[in-house]
């Protein structure tokens, strides 16, 4: 698929400058998940205008962070599918939220379907894209560079289909009837994202006493900060399953944290020992 690479800061705030308010884009973004190194990461952003394909790298040492929340800030309508995580990571990155969203997955959940982006547009578009290996590069790293062509043929299909997805979804809507719950759960879709403590993630509160949520989120700590040291994949450093055990269990001395643990990468043993040893202190001995 070709491109225009927005590949500095002038070029975005050109592009931005340029666009039509009354004609939205396409809209869709690439992010690492503590998958291939430490933490959560924006890595790309593709766009369609509905006749040109866009590419803006954040990860350019020429593309700043003003300009990329200029973007994300800007009044155009930006069309997208299931924004809310994707909301949720700019949030976490930039400290913002995306600005005139419309998620055609709103429309397609107040038509009773459920389904993923290329579920939807099979049902409604009769599409049949069957050109990219969408499982594969669901694990793909984003941060590498240069990407490949196989990569941002992936990362444009997702946006090639939004705007004609919109006029159809809302054709169907109105048909049916149900423009009050489309029109409900696109507000909900653009809310501020609520962003939960991520330590509450691992298991339902409602498994843990006081004193055990307190050590979860001790021991959860302690893993972040090696994790965090070394920069990788938080799941490296210690199974999310041992921290959730070492919660439930409580143990009460240091040999006993150890145990329930086991084995630990020689990479990474002083480290989380000592982190481990901070953590059960902050647990159980204050």
């Amino acid at each position: 698929m070709k491109y225009v690479s927005l590949d500095s800061d002038e070029k975005i705030l050109s592009f931005i400058s340029s666009l039509n308010p009354s004609s939205p884009i396409a809209v869709d973004l690439e992010g690492e998940f503590n998958l291939h190194i430490y933490g959560e990461h924006l890595c790309l952003i593709q766009i369609f205008d509905g006749k040109d394909f866009y590419i803006i790298d954040p990860r350019s040492k020429a593309v700043s962070e003003k300009a990329v929340v200029a973007f994300f800030t800007s009044d155009i309508q930006k069309v997208w599918f299931d924004v809310q995580s994707d909301n949720s990571l700019i949030f976490k990155v930039y400290g913002i939220t995306i600005n005139n969203v419309f998620d055609v997955r709103a429309l397609a959940k107040a038509l009773g379907f459920m389904g993923n982006l290329i579920s939807l547009e099979e049902e409604f578009l009769k599409l049949n894209k069957d050109s990219v290996d969408k499982k594969k590069l669901q694990q793909t790293n984003w941060l590498k560079r240069p990407l490949t062509d196989e990569q941002i043929e992936y990362a444009l299909s997702d946006v090639e289909y939004l705007l004609e997805l919109k006029r159809v979804l809302l054709i169907a809507v109105e048909e049916k009837g149900v423009n009050k719950e489309a029109e409900f759960l696109l507000h909900s879709a653009c809310k501020k994202p609520k962003i939960s403590p991520p330590w509450s993630k691992l298991c339902s509160p409602r498994e843990l006493n006081k004193e055990q949520r307190n050590a979860l989120k001790e021991y959860f700590i302690a893993r972040d900060v090696v994790a965090k040291r070394f920069n990788v994949p938080a799941y490296m450093v210690l199974d999310k399953h041992k921290i959730v055990e070492l919660a439930k269990k409580c143990p009460r001395s240091l040999d006993e944290v150890y145990s329930i643990v086991g084995p630990i990468s020689p990479r990474f043993k002083s480290y989380l020992n000592d982190s481990l040893k901070k953590a059960f202190e902050r647990a159980y001995l204050r």
